[in-house]
């Protein structure tokens, strides 16, 4: 009998625990200072405003599309990255108010981001880089947080929450088809140039560019060519870089251009992509993900990724043999 009612216990308790569990989520250490950082119900806000000393930016949903502004159209995707990060800040550390205005060189450096659900503000707070870390301070709180983003531990939230109204345009520089190329001309650092053309009736033959340029013997890999004329659709830029396009065509510049690709369309469409090495300064090595691109007459840089920029900048030798 007494052991009965001790088991009786035991099972009382154990019930006791698993409740205190379900309601307090001990898993979650920072769940109660998570309030005021996390998004919820992201699907349901449809504005969002961001302010810094130099931008303004509105987005404004409308019938399931972003605007910016109201008006413009803007990328899909920089929209769902800024949602999908409000939503998933985790608190890693807490610091009183005091502590975040001593940080913080210019308190008025600090980006303002607010989401909205109709006309209520349902989250609002200021966000700022200090030391390589992200430091978040909901309005009128005596404390601000450390926040990270679990899973993406290099990912630059200065850039995913950007006030800047020109991160959330589509970026887009180059969207043709295959079949609506007619030339390809490649010239890289190494000197050898060579073009690719195309009639219109499909056949495509290649030609050197300059007299140091030696076309292999045979034909041309035919996928891999093919895979060339498929490699300029949706090719985007990152950012602008404020850096004026004069200070690299210039003789003598620092940096030297890796490659100079050149598109053309059936329709007279032209693109010219000059190639140059980005470093985020004098005493870094050359980025490994994105590089520098003049674009036509644009008389800025722009950063694009490698992934839309290393398949365009191969040598003669990998298309020509088996693959």
């Amino acid at each position: 009998m007494q052991m009965r009612r001790s088991l009786r216990l035991v099972l009382i308790i154990l019930a006791l625990v698993l409740v205190i569990i379900l309601l307090v989520g001990p898993w979650k250490p920072w769940g109660s200072k998570n309030r005021g950082v996390v998004l919820k119900h992201t699907e349901d806000v449809d504005r969002i405003v961001l302010l810094d000393p130099y931008n303004t930016t509105e987005l404004k949903r409308v019938d399931g599309s972003w605007f910016l502004f109201g008006t413009e159209q803007v990328s899909h995707v920089a929209v769902e990255n800024l949602l999908i990060a409000a939503g998933r800040l985790e608190v890693s550390s807490i610091i009183s108010n005091e502590s975040f205005t001593e940080q913080v060189d210019s308190p008025e450096d600090v980006r303002e981001i607010t989401f909205f659900r109709g006309e209520k503000a349902v989250l609002s707070y200021g966000l700022k880089e200090v030391s390589g870390k992200y430091v978040l301070h909901p309005p009128g709180s005596a404390k601000a947080y450390y926040v990270v983003l679990p899973g993406y531990p290099g990912l630059n939230l200065d850039r995913v929450f950007s006030a800047t109204p020109d991160h959330y345009r589509e970026h887009l520089l180059i969207d043709l088809e295959p079949s609506a190329i007619s030339s390809i001309e490649i010239e890289l650092a190494s000197g050898e140039a060579f073009a690719f053309t195309r009639d219109p009736e499909g056949g495509i033959r290649c030609k050197p560019l300059n007299e140091s340029t030696i076309l292999p013997r045979g034909r041309p890999n035919e996928l891999a060519v093919k895979l060339l004329f498929s490699y300029f659709t949706s090719i985007r830029y990152e950012q602008r870089t404020l850096i004026p396009a004069d200070s690299l065509n210039v003789a003598g510049a620092s940096l030297q251009p890796m490659a100079s690709i050149g598109v053309e369309s059936f329709d007279g469409e032209r693109h010219l992509l000059k190639v140059f090495p980005f470093e985020e300064n004098q005493n870094s090595q050359a980025d490994l993900f994105r590089a520098l691109v003049l674009y036509n007459d644009e008389q800025e840089a722009l950063l694009l990724n490698y992934i839309y920029l290393d398949v365009l900048m191969r040598g003669l030798s990998h298309y020509f043999g088996e693959k």
